[in-house]
């Protein structure tokens, strides 16, 4: 009798905490790998990565609940997986190839205003974009204040002879902060890196022949290379439709009204913090990347998501049963 009873009493207990098993390990791999990432015990990008995976297995716990914690028939339970494993994989590529941007095609070489490091080749042959990720260094000021801007101009020519130039500056800015209720502190805010898509219509390789910096005593400009994993702005524009008139005849038609549209507007919205974290000028992305995009790219996506989710609603009838 005492077996039974404990074996039921274990049965209870874990029925009880099933419906807060995912969110809790979600959030609790959100917390670990901030932490560790943040105390340097693991890189940044790994941590960032977790914490990615994390953020969006809650999302989906949130849009799919009713399949996992409800009576549904095991059709719906199936088409709910299939669904979330598509979409998870969907939402999560384009922030994993901003992390780890895979080999790269240059890496870490100086080039200054005299000629040094020039001509520089990019092996870029069959690549139709390059990523270039472009890091100059500003001498502080002699009195204290704000650094001297440096402004920069790179050619480039493909293997047609097809010249382009890019430019940009790297400075630095006083701002004001706050020190507790009353107390302000004067910061430096350094602007030194540039990050910049170079079409590559040839798909060839690219030499970088000149450099021009002002002032031209400029310590080195640092360039890396990488090849633009993501396909053209056509491809990734029909790829978000796709995902997301899927979602939106998912939370429709599907088994699971209960939600009431809440995936399409967690796809909406991570698709607008997805946008917001590719377009960011951010060499070495971190959490305060990530917290930025979302606060300025979510709304966005959200807001856009309501109105789809308000039109489906209003032309879309769902099946009576």
């Amino acid at each position: 009798m005492r077996s039974g009873t404990s074996s039921v009493s274990v049965l209870l207990a874990f029925d009880t905490v099933r419906p807060w098993l995912i969110p809790g390990l979600a959030v609790t791999a959100i917390v670990v790998s901030a932490a560790l990432a943040i105390s340097g015990l693991t890189p940044i990008s790994e941590g960032l990565a977790v914490t990615i995976v994390g953020a969006l297995v809650l999302l989906l716990y949130i849009g799919l609940r009713p399949l996992i914690d409800g009576d549904k028939p095991p059709q719906a339970r199936v088409l709910g997986a299939a669904l979330g494993v598509v979409w998870l994989f969907a939402c999560y590529v384009p922030f994993q190839v901003r992390l780890f941007p895979g080999v790269p095609l240059v890496d870490d070489m100086q080039m200054t205003a005299g000629g040094t490091g020039l001509p520089l080749r990019i092996p870029a042959a069959g690549h139709a974009a390059i990523d270039l990720l472009l890091e100059g260094h500003l001498a502080p000021s002699p009195s204290g204040g704000a650094a001297l801007p440096v402004h920069y101009v790179l050619t480039l020519e493909d293997g047609s002879g097809g010249r382009q130039l890019i430019d940009g500056d790297f400075k630095d800015t006083l701002a004001t902060r706050r020190l507790g209720r009353r107390g302000t502190a004067v910061v430096h805010q350094a602007h030194t890196g540039d990050v910049r898509v170079l079409p590559n219509p040839t798909r060839q390789d690219v030499r970088v022949t000149a450099v021009t910096l002002d002032p031209p005593s400029s310590q080195p400009v640092t360039l890396t290379v990488f090849a633009h994993p993501l396909p053209g702005p056509i491809v990734l524009a029909l790829a978000a439709v796709a995902l997301v008139a899927a979602v939106i005849a998912f939370d429709r038609l599907g088994p699971a009204p209960e939600t009431d549209g809440a995936l399409t507007l967690a796809t909406t919205a991570i698709l607008g913090t997805a946008v917001i974290f590719w377009t960011s000028n951010v060499i070495h992305p971190d959490f305060s990347s990530v917290i930025g995009s979302a606060i300025f790219g979510g709304p966005l996506g959200f807001g856009a998501g309501a109105l789809l989710w308000w039109v489906a609603k209003r032309t879309v009838e769902r099946p009576t049963r």
